[in-house]
C-alpha cells in the first residue's frame, strides 16, 4: 500500500508483517505516527540517531519520511552539519543499491535536494580528510538519477 502525500504511513509501510528485521522494527517504533514536521524535528536534533531507519523502512515509509530529512538538509539548521550530509548521502547510496525503483516517484525532489546540497556545499563543513570525498559522492547519484 502507498501512503497519500498527506497520509501518515501505517505499520506495513515501514515493514512486512512477517518480517523479523530488527532494523525495520526499530524504525516502525521510532517514526510510526510522526507527521513529517514532527520528524524533520528528530533529524534537526540528531540526524545521527534517524539515519539507519531511513534505511531499513520500507519503500512508502522511506519515501514519505526521506522528504522532512531533506527539508532539514537544505535548511538554515544544517549549516555545519556534516555528519548529517554525510550519512544522508550514504543512506540515498543505499537506497539506489538495494531499492532502485523505490526512489523513482520522488526521484525529481531527491535530485533537487541533490542539487542544493552540492550548490552550498561547503556550508556543511565536510572535511574531506574525516568524511572523504562526499561531494563527489553526490556528483555520482546524481548523475545515476539522472541517467
Amino acid at each position: 500500500m502507498k501512503p497519500k502525500p498527506d497520509q501518515l504511513p501505517v505499520e506495513t509501510d515501514f515493514l512486512d508483517p512477517r518480517s523479523r528485521d530488527l532494523d525495520e522494527r526499530h524504525a516502525l517504533k521510532i517514526f510510526l505516527g510522526k507527521t513529517p514536521e514532527q520528524a524533520e524535528e528528530m533529524f534537526r536534533q540528531s540526524f545521527l540517531s534517524y539515519y539507519e531507519d531511513l534505511d531499513s523502512m520500507r519503500t512508502p515509509a522511506f519515501r514519505f519520511y526521506v522528504q522532512p530529512a531533506i527539508k532539514y538538509l537544505l535548511s538554515d539548521a544544517a549549516s555545519g552539519d556534516s555528519d548529517a550530509v554525510s550519512t544522508f548521502c550514504f543512506v540515498l547510496e543505499s537506497r539506489l543499491k538495494n531499492d532502485p525503483e523505490g526512489i523513482g516517484p520522488i526521484r525529481a525532489v531527491v535530485i533537487g535536494a541533490i542539487k542544493q546540497i552540492m550548490g552550498n556545499f561547503t556550508r556543511y563543513d565536510c572535511d574531506p580528510e574525516t568524511y572523504g570525498d562526499v561531494f563527489a559522492r553526490y556528483l555520482v547519484l546524481a548523475n545515476r538519477l539522472n541517467a
